[in-house]
């Protein structure tokens, strides 16, 4: 059983997707369309690392 289909059609066209390949360039365009932004803290800590960098330059640490 495959949820969500109610009538044959939608099973038929549920099981024929599984038939499906994509190659690399299509999975990378698929990645890119549907990346979530940073949620927080995580942009937080980006963009306070990015000030930090340009703070220290190229000082060895």
């Amino acid at each position: 059983v495959i949820i969500g289909a109610k009538r044959p059609e939608q099973l038929a066209d549920n099981l024929a997707a599984t038939d499906v390949r994509l190659n690399a360039e299509e999975l990378h365009k698929l990645d890119e369309c549907s990346r979530l932004p940073p949620e927080y803290p995580g942009w937080m800590f980006e963009r306070q690392g990015e000030t930090r960098r340009k703070q220290l330059g190229e000082t060895p640490v």
